[in-house]
């Protein structure tokens, strides 16, 4: 019965230890607050000023920005996270309107991989909201 005290042992001293995955999970929280949410309340802040109604929601895992015309939603944005075997990768998942139809997009924030979310900035993030948004007013092309 002496195990136990010694597993015991190991769960209590253990435990201000985290995991890669507990750490990946803490930094990109924190990439979304740093970068993410500041950008997408930049946008939300201007767009406003175009009579659009911009909400964000954040949640630990993501953040999303919606843009709404006369009630109706023209575009959602939202940052989120892909697990991959070299740790974790921000991506968009990017929902335009499309007349009655909705498209549905992924997309990344710059051509380089691995993307190294601490050299993200937020110019990087607006830039590829800017990129979508475009595509209600010029036609299809990303």
């Amino acid at each position: 019965m002496a195990d136990w005290r010694a597993e015991l042992g190991g769960i209590i001293n253990g435990k201000g230890r985290s995991t890669r995955a507990e750490q990946e999970n803490a930094q990109f929280e924190a990439f979304l607050a740093r970068v993410v949410t500041p950008a997408l309340r930049q946008l939300a802040t201007e767009l406003t000023s175009y009579e659009r109604d911009a909400s964000i929601r954040e949640a630990p895992a993501s953040v999303v920005l919606t843009v709404r015309k006369d009630g109706l939603e023209e575009i959602t944005f939202r940052v989120m996270k892909r697990y991959l075997s070299s740790g974790i990768v921000p991506y968009a998942e990017v929902r335009v309107a499309k007349g009655n139809r909705y498209a549905k997009y992924e997309a990344s924030f710059r051509d380089t991989t691995p993307i190294d979310i601490d050299a993200l900035t937020e110019a990087d993030i607006i830039g590829c909201f800017i990129k979508y948004y475009r595509m209600l007013h010029d036609g299809d092309g990303v």
